[in-house]
């Protein structure tokens, strides 16, 4: 159903509804009529549920609480609005995944979740203070959460019965890496369950998103998880630009694009290094993370960073490319590629590193759908979807490739997806690179200047899945609201069915296979 049919049903359900920015239908419901209309959209119209989010109403009093879900065919936001004094009415029930979302409200406002069936803290920690939830507008901007150690215990998941046990991992790890605990349950060398515990390490982004003025908040959007700088920046630029109804010139499109795919090869270069490493697969291991190098070395060339920071940016763009880039890139990325595709039909022939990865960490279809898994760890499931395909931006409409899926949702169907990945940013680039057609590309900054009182959701696929942005523009050119879900939000709960059955040692190649970030959660 289309975005207008929906709206005329939902209007002639006696529902207040309103169509921004073309894709975003907005629906105002009663509080005790949320749950049903949010299942009529889910069950009924098969509509994705996406996030759930809520922001103050310093106005009107109370919180506004928005459930978001998206129409992956036809390309389009619904978001079911309700206000509320001190309560989020839970949908538990309909969507499984929905409880992170609603703890997550739950700690940053301090609401009740009614209904729901796990209400457990989500960021807060035992460390936390008592009574402090840091996304109300009196919580004042730079202050700092104490450690007052007030905050109730976590209560994991017990073991009953004999033979059982528990392996404790984390927070803190034998590496250069994020906390983040892992409480496995075992019997023999299989393990039963897993269960994952993140957002150690709350840093207040989206509150020091809200005190930033609109020309400098690219910086922050880029740093929210580094190995997604392009991708994220680049979801700030979108947003502004829907914001603005800024018509972005088509070379800019091409050369965002060219810059988004060179992120993406970069890391999926590591990442399939990192699956050969913990496996003991050494020869590959080093020379994908080699060519890694080569392209982070090519992108300060290009950009003067080796992760592509602050070189796209709203209404503009912030490199001077010239056709002398264009020819170093398709020189590097052509001999990379060679060196790459012979790396890559080395493994695939090895028995001893398919014998590792073949039946390995499987997450399900029914399972990644239930856990709204998006990105290549969706895809390998069985889950056709791609933002740059279903919400489709810069030049990506003009160059549209088929989504690649696999069924069995394995350590080797996300392994062969992210080989594919390479492949095709490979030919993005090269796409970007004969449409820009030895032109240069000049730097261009323009000063945005926020309208009070707008609202807009976008979304871009990063390394890890779909990032979503919502914004609400406030006074003095700032926001008075941004929230972001992001891939990792939802798909690091992935691993805890990708580990079932499985032994214990298997569980770090499990986990690079999907390689969540921590700081996605971390904001």
């Amino acid at each position: 159903m289309k975005i207008d049919q929906l709206r005329e049903k939902l209007d002639n359900l006696k529902y207040s509804t309103n169509i921004k920015n073309r894709n975003e239908l907005y629906v105002y419901v009663p509080k005790g009529e949320a749950v049903d209309v949010a299942s009529m959209l889910y069950t009924a119209h098969k509509l994705n549920f996406a996030a759930e989010f809520c922001q103050q109403d310093i106005e009107g009093g109370g919180f506004l609480i928005s459930i978001l879900f998206i129409s992956r065919k036809h390309n389009y936001y619904v978001v079911i609005r309700y206000r509320t004094e001190d309560s989020i009415i839970s949908i538990q029930d309909l969507v499984y995944q929905s409880h992170l979302f609603e703890r997550e409200i739950s700690d940053l406002y301090g609401l009740e979740i009614a209904g729901g069936k796990d209400t457990r803290n989500l960021v807060k920690h035992e460390a936390w203070e008592r009574g402090v939830y840091p996304l109300r507008k009196d919580f004042a901007y730079g202050t700092k959460i104490k450690d007052n150690n007030e905050t109730d215990r976590y209560e994991f998941k017990g073991l009953a019965g004999e033979g059982g046990y528990q392996i404790a991992v984390g927070p803190v790890h034998a590496g250069i890496i994020e906390p983040g605990h892992f409480r496995f349950s075992a019997i023999g060398e299989s393990i039963e369950n897993l269960e994952i515990r993140l957002m150690y390490k709350h840093r207040g982004i989206e509150k020091m998103m809200e005190n930033v003025d609109a020309n400098k908040l690219s910086l922050i959007f880029e740093r929210v998880s580094g190995e997604s700088t392009a991708a994220y920046s680049e979801g700030y630029a979108h947003l502004v630009e829907s914001l603005n109804g800024y018509q972005t010139p088509e070379d800019i499109k091409a050369l965002r694009v060219l810059l988004l795919e060179l992120e993406r090869a970069y890391n999926f270069l590591e990442d399939v290094a990192g699956i050969c490493v913990d496996i003991g697969f050494s020869y590959p291991a080093k020379k994908f993370s080699y060519l890694s190098e080569l392209v982070h070395q090519l992108c300060e060339r290009v950009t003067g960073s080796r992760f592509l920071r602050n070189s796209i940016i709203p209404c503009g763009n912030n490199v001077e490319y010239k056709n002398v880039n264009s020819v170093d890139i398709m020189d590097t990325m052509g001999a990379i590629m060679d060196r790459f595709n012979k790396i890559a039909k080395v493994t695939l022939a090895t028995v001893s590193f398919l014998d590792r990865v073949e039946n390995t960490g499987i997450i399900r279809n029914d399972k990644a759908v239930k856990l709204c898994m998006t990105g290549v760890a969706g895809r390998a499931s069985g889950i056709i979807y791609d933002v740059r395909n279903s919400f489709s931006y810069e030049l990506y409409p003009k160059m549209k490739k088929p989504v690649l899926t696999e069924t069995l949702g394995g350590v080797f169907e996300r392994y062969k997806l992210k080989l594919e990945e390479i492949r095709n940013a490979f030919d993005y680039i090269k796409g970007a690179i004969e449409f820009i057609d030895g032109r240069t590309v000049p730097k261009e900054r323009n000063d945005i200047a926020l309208k009070e009182g707008l609202e807009a959701i976008v979304s871009v696929e990063t390394v890890k899945g779909d990032l979503i942005i919502y914004g609400q523009t406030g006074r003095d050119n700032r926001f008075e609201r941004i929230y972001m879900k992001t891939p990792s939000f939802a798909n690091w709960r992935g691993l805890t069915y990708a580990v079932m059955g499985e032994i214990v040692p298997d569980f770090p190649l499990c986990n690079k296979s999907l390689n969540m970030s921590y700081s996605e959660n971390d904001r």
